[in-house]
């Protein structure tokens, strides 16, 4: 079983909230972790752009990317909202368990 960290940046917490918990009920995911405020910097329609966002970290199974994105970006508020995934190369065994348990 192959497991992913999905980043998402929202642009507030309630943005961040709505989607963990829409993943967490709809079991996509098994973990949501949301952070503090970060400092972004972009390129948008061609001008470099800066914004205070939430990011969104969330723990699941790499087949269930496809369903996960899909959700985030109906819940997103931005046109093209950052939806990144990280394989976890290494994952304590208990914890991997947990993870599959948790996500269908």
């Amino acid at each position: 079983m192959t497991f992913i960290d999905v980043l998402i940046t929202c642009p507030d917490r309630a943005s961040a909230e709505a989607i963990a918990r829409a993943c967490l009920e709809e079991r996509l995911v098994a973990c949501a972790n949301i952070g503090g405020k970060v400092t972004s910097m972009y390129r948008w329609n061609g001008a470099v752009e800066t914004a205070d966002e939430i990011t969104l970290m969330l723990k699941t199974r790499v087949d269930l990317f496809g369903k996960l994105s899909a959700r985030a970006r109906a819940l997103h508020p931005y046109n093209v909202p950052c939806i990144i995934a990280t394989e976890l190369i290494a994952v304590e065994p208990a914890y991997a368990a947990w993870l599959e348990a948790e996500t269908d």
